[in-house]
């Protein structure tokens, strides 16, 4: 059933106001119809199915069926990723939340090519993707994203693995690495720019109690890297969340 985010103050008992751009996805691409069923979430992790009651020319009206349990549980999985190009960063977005990632940070590092000024502004179009990202893939948890920031600011104390990938050099196999992953534990994977981590970075993070972890032989751009790290994630944690 198709799944919208709304703020608790678009509830007013038990009617539902969608008037945002929520609007047109249900009129014009999912082509609801009066009395159609859609889930909608509360940022806050509430869920309901609802009715469409009316549709309308700037808005849709929602009766409320029923509520739902919220089950949903992200990866134990926070994703450090450097800025890249626009289009490759988005799909790391995109493709990192719908395998289930539970915090995406965008990183500045000494090789990344791009600048941030307007970080707010970012955050913004980062959140309407991840929030599209959760709606088709029926999550009901947003991934959390965080602040734009650097190696050194990273809260590292809470997790349990602490990984960085890394090409080149003796690098350990990421799934070895990996072996008894539970879903009570807590990691972070750090993904480079297109030019890698410099070596500067690579003995902070060494001399912080991360591991450099390979990928396979061949050389990946950051965004496969990315969706691959959290892939097998997912794939190691499936059977237990």
């Amino acid at each position: 059933m198709q799944r919208y985010f709304i703020d608790e103050n678009q509830i007013n008992e038990q009617t539902v106001i969608i008037d945002n751009s929520d609007v047109h996805h249900i009129k014009d691409v999912m082509r609801f119809k009066v009395t159609d069923n859609i889930i909608v979430n509360t940022y806050e992790g509430s869920v309901f199915e609802t009715e469409i009651e009316k549709i309308e020319k700037n808005r849709v009206v929602l009766r409320i069926v029923k509520s739902l349990v919220n089950d949903y549980q992200s990866l134990p999985l926070d994703l450090g990723v450097s800025l890249i190009k626009k289009d490759r960063f988005e799909l790391i977005l995109e493709k990192t939340t719908e395998l289930g990632v539970r915090k995406i940070i965008p990183l500045n590092t000494d090789r990344s090519i791009i600048k941030i000024n307007d970080f707010d502004k970012k955050h913004e179009r980062f959140m309407t993707i991840v929030k599209e990202a959760s709606e088709q893939s029926e999550r009901s948890v947003l991934p959390i994203i965080s602040d734009f920031t650097n190696l050194k600011s990273l809260e590292l104390d809470k997790y349990d693995y602490k990984l960085f990938c890394y090409a080149r050099e003796n690098s350990l196999n990421i799934k070895e690495e990996l072996t008894g992953l539970k879903k009570n534990h807590n990691i972070l994977i750090l993904i480079g720019p297109e030019g890698d981590f410099s070596q500067t970075e690579i003995s902070y993070l060494l001399e912080n109690g991360f591991k450099s972890v390979s990928l396979g032989k061949t050389i990946l751009r950051s965004e496969t890297a990315a969706i691959y790290a959290v892939s097998l994630v997912r794939f190691l944690l499936e059977d237990q969340l």
